[in-house]
C-alpha cells in the first residue's frame, strides 16, 4: 500500500515529518477532524450506481485520493482503516478493534488502539473523536475536545465504556470499545458487510466537522446544528441557502457539490 503521505499531511496542515509521539498523535487526530468529515453523503452518492459491496467500499488509498480531490471523509469503518494506513505509514504501531454500542447491529463501529511511551490511547476519527484519549486499564481518563468531554471507563475485562459529556449536563454512552484487536481479514468482511442494501448510514446524508469553536453538523433529520462543551445550538440558514442546500453545503463542509446534489436528490430519500 502506498499513500501520498505529504498531501494527506499538507490537506491537514500538519508538518511532512512528524515524529511518532503522543503530540503527534493528538494532533493529526485534531487537525482530520477539522478537514476530513465525518460523512455519509459520498456512501450514499455511491450507492446510486450498480455495483457489489467490493465496489462501494473505498480502500485507504482511495478514501484519501477523494478526500484530497472532493473533500469527503467516511464512516466509521473506512475512516478508521484509513487512519490505520497513514499512522502505519507515520512510523506508529496501531491495532484496529471492533466496539459496541446501543444496537442490535454486531460490531456496529471501530476505532484504533495506538501504544506509546507504555500507554494506549484511543484513536477513533469514525466516531469522531477530535484528540487522543489516552486509555488506562484501571482509573478513568478524560479528553477534552471543542465538541464534548470524552471519557474511558475501564470495564475490567479488556473493555472501555467510552462516553462523551456537555457542561449543561449531557452524558452519553457512546461506545464500549472492546480491547481485543482485530485481523484485518475479520475487519474487511465487517467493511463490506457495511455496504450490503441494510448497511449502516445508507438512508440519511450526514456531514460533520470539528474546528476550535465546536462541531457543525448537518443532517437531513435535524438540519444544521453546532455543538461545543456546552451543548447544542441549530444554525440558521438564509432563505438562499435554504432554496440551494447543496450548494451551501458544500461552501461550509468544503465539500464537492455534485457529491452532495446527488446524495440529496436520491430517489430513495424519505419524505
Amino acid at each position: 500500500m502506498s499513500l501520498p503521505v505529504e498531501s494527506i499531511l499538507t490537506h491537514l496542515n500538519l508538518p511532512l515529518q512528524p515524529p511518532p509521539t503522543a503530540a503527534t498523535l493528538d494532533a493529526l487526530l485534531a487537525a482530520w477532524a477539522a478537514r476530513i468529515p465525518w460523512e455519509s453523503a459520498s456512501r450514499i452518492a455511491y450507492h446510486q450506481d450498480a455495483g457489489t459491496p467490493d465496489d462501494y467500499a473505498r480502500p485507504p488509498e482511495r478514501f484519501f485520493a477523494d478526500a484530497l480531490r472532493l473533500g469527503t471523509g467516511g464512516t466509521c469503518f473506512e475512516s478508521n482503516l484509513a487512519l490505520r494506513a497513514l499512522l502505519d505509514a507515520l512510523g506508529f504501531e496501531v491495532t484496529l478493534h471492533f466496539c459496541d454500542m446501543r444496537s442490535a447491529t454486531v460490531n456496529p463501529h471501530c476505532a484504533t488502539i495506538v501504544p506509546l511511551d507504555g500507554a494506549l490511547y484511543l484513536a477513533d476519527v469514525g466516531y469522531p473523536v477530535a484528540g487522543a484519549l489516552r486509555l488506562d486499564p484501571a482509573a478513568p481518563t478524560e479528553r477534552e475536545t471543542p465538541s464534548y468531554l470524552f471519557r474511558a471507563i475501564p470495564q475490567g475485562d479488556g473493555r472501555w465504556q467510552v462516553r462523551r459529556m456537555a457542561r449543561n449536563g449531557f452524558d452519553d454512552q457512546a461506545f464500549v470499545l472492546k480491547g481485543e484487536p482485530v485481523d484485518m481479514e475479520q475487519f474487511l468482511a465487517r467493511l463490506l458487510r457495511d455496504h450490503e442494501p441494510d448497511g449502516l448510514f445508507l438512508d440519511e446524508v450526514i456531514l460533520s466537522h470539528t474546528g476550535p469553536d465546536g462541531m457543525l453538523r448537518y443532517s437531513e433529520g435535524l438540519g444544521l446544528v453546532r455543538r461545543t462543551a456546552d451543548g447544542e445550538e441549530r444554525v440558521a440558514l438564509s432563505a438562499a441557502e435554504s432554496a440551494d442546500l447543496p450548494r451551501a453545503l458544500a461552501r461550509l463542509f468544503a465539500f464537492d457539490e455534485g457529491m452532495l446534489r446527488r446524495a440529496l436528490a436520491r430517489p430513495n430519500r424519505p419524505d
